[in-house]
């Protein structure tokens, strides 16, 4: 089975990631989609861009209950 994992990354690049899986032979690569720009911000401006079920999707996909996106 292998290390559970889940890709993170921000809705500016999901096309991106989405080559880059198919590239790599892991067209149905676990992802999990947050609000773009994330980076520069600090902390508490990050966790207010987050809807709450984030970090539920994330567990989920982590436990392999389904999809992370």
């Amino acid at each position: 089975m292998g290390i559970p994992t889940v890709t993170v990354g921000t809705s500016a690049f999901t096309d991106l990631l989405q080559l880059e899986a198919e590239q790599r032979g892991l067209p149905d690569l676990d992802r999990l989609i947050v609000p773009h720009p994330l980076g520069g911000l600090r902390p508490d401006r990050v966790r207010a861009r987050v809807d709450d079920g984030v970090v539920d999707r994330l567990e989920s996909a982590l436990l392999g209950q389904g999809n992370g996106s």
